[in-house]
């Protein structure tokens, strides 16, 4: 989860020199024809920019996923639970106090929830598996959507040796007041990333992702797509935009996938960002014990797991 980096004010007082073009330079990407992409030779990533290529954060990316993983992360979220849960907490209310957090069961898997403290201004809560059962199950639903080529292409793009997705979660929100300005990785080499990925968004909003620039003069704001990730780095500066959602009753829902290629030289930086149950909090053993699990430049074998069939 995120690492603050400052307070609402100091942000604040840098809008004076914001920029007033916020419209995101998009690239139209073809999601139904993902996995013809992926075959030929086309970049599936490509650096967030906005005004015709203006790129105001280094290590903001967009990344095309494959049409099948929104299918499944969708179903797994309806069909565990998680959904009506967010229903419950977002929409219908109330939701946990600022800073509260929560052990849950789902399907009689061990998670928790948490909402973040009040100087984020939103009604905004994160749920992760709380153990390395339920986690290992998520991981299970993103080999079957796909995300295995998403991985192959992270790696080949950032030429590094090998991954791990090593955090997972889903996030909910219908009310943020005035986004709360963090970074979700730090100092990793840039080899570590959070993919925001969509799965329920409300129609005809506002940008939902607001971006400080890295010199902390000006902002951008990204909208969000299906089937579509944003992808966050090293010290990339970002937050909630604002929105309100509460008087149409909708909310929106998004799964968040950490992948890394976790080292002995990065792993307490990464470790730093973490503030779920699992991974285990200050535990760099076991990170670097699962090190390139999922994909490994030299090795084919190294994968998703693979769903159990029944």
């Amino acid at each position: 989860m995120p690492r603050l980096q400052y307070t609402v004010s100091d942000y604040l007082n840098n809008l004076h020199n914001t920029d007033d073009d916020n419209t995101f330079d998009k690239v139209l990407i073809d999601s139904d024809a993902f996995d013809k992409q992926l075959d030929g030779d086309n970049d599936i990533i490509t650096p967030m920019s906005w005004g015709g290529g203006n790129r105001i954060s280094k290590n903001m990316y967009r990344v095309a996923l494959p049409s099948t993983l929104l299918q499944e992360l969708r179903t797994y979220a309806n069909e565990m639970g998680i959904t009506d849960f967010y229903r419950s907490l977002v929409i219908d209310g109330p939701p946990y106090n600022p800073g509260q957090e929560k052990s849950v069961s789902f399907q009689e898997q061990n998670w928790m929830v948490h909402r973040p403290k009040s100087h984020w201004k939103s009604n905004m809560h994160w749920l992760s598996p709380a153990d390395e059962t339920a986690h290992d199950d998520y991981l299970t639903i993103l080999s079957a959507g796909g995300f295995d080529k998403v991985l192959e292409s992270i790696g080949a793009y950032f030429n590094l040796d090998g991954l791990s997705a090593y955090h997972l979660s889903f996030i909910g929100v219908s009310q943020c007041e005035r986004g709360f300005i963090h970074t979700d990785v730090n100092d990793s080499g840039v080899m570590a990333f959070n993919l925001i990925i969509p799965l329920m968004l409300v129609e005809g909003e506002s940008p939902e992702l607001e971006i400080l620039s890295d010199d902390e003069t000006m902002t951008r704001f990204y909208q969000y797509e299906y089937n579509v990730a944003s992808m966050i780095g090293d010290d990339a500066l970002h937050a909630t935009a604002s929105c309100d959602y509460m008087s149409k009753g909708e909310m929106r829902i998004c799964a968040t996938v950490y992948v890394g290629d976790i080292t002995t030289t990065n792993v307490r930086n990464l470790l730093m960002s973490l503030t779920q149950a699992y991974p285990p909090v200050g535990n760099a053993k076991h990170l670097l014990d699962r090190a390139g699990d999922h994909w490994s430049k030299t090795d084919v074998s190294k994968r998703l797991p693979v769903p159990m069939k029944n």
